[in-house]
């Protein structure tokens, strides 16, 4: 790969968040490389230091490991995370795929009060929030965690392994 075919996806990356490509593709210098679950294809996400502060985060396009919570985007993606990471024993990079009602069961549980359908409208604004930033990947019906999950750190996974274990099961009702 030459330097203007990786200056390109450089800025694909600033602009859109991790890229997708079919598996055949060369990794541009700095950049890391997920195989997708289908093996088919891989994702490029830059390859930023863990120590990196919100300057060189800012400077190269990429948000920090924390976003803020619009409309309960935190708890939709608490509910993919319990239900696409079965065992955090594990990365959670590539996960499993889930059904969308089992996903909105876990956010019944982490939302209670709320309505079948005001449920709804959170789920759906927040996987599409979700997907934009590569956090998910949506199926017809069904979601799978994002390449973005690959980019925490042992700290980060430490943390989040300690918060999937409070998040509630779907099968505890």
């Amino acid at each position: 790969m030459n330097d203007r075919e990786t200056a390109l996806w450089w800025v694909k990356a600033r602009s859109g968040g991790p890229q997708h490509a079919p598996a055949g593709t060369a990794t541009p210098a700095g950049m890391r490389r997920l195989i997708a679950p289908d093996a088919q294809s891989v994702w490029f996400l830059p390859a930023i230091p863990s120590q990196a502060g919100p300057d060189v985060l800012a400077e190269y396009g990429q948000p920090a490991a924390t976003f803020t919570d619009p409309a309960g985007t935190l708890r939709v993606f608490a509910a993919c995370l319990r239900c696409c990471w079965p065992d955090p024993g594990v990365d959670p990079w590539p996960g499993q795929p889930a059904d969308l009602a089992r996903i909105d069961r876990v956010l019944e549980l982490l939302h209670p009060g709320r309505d079948r359908i005001s449920r709804q409208r959170l789920l759906t604004a927040g996987l599409r929030r979700l997907e934009t930033a590569r956090w998910v990947l949506q199926a017809p019906g069904s979601v799978r965690l994002g390449p973005r999950v690959a980019t925490w750190g042992a700290l980060e996974l430490s943390t989040i392994r300690e918060l999937w274990r409070l998040i509630p099961p779907d099968d505890e009702r």
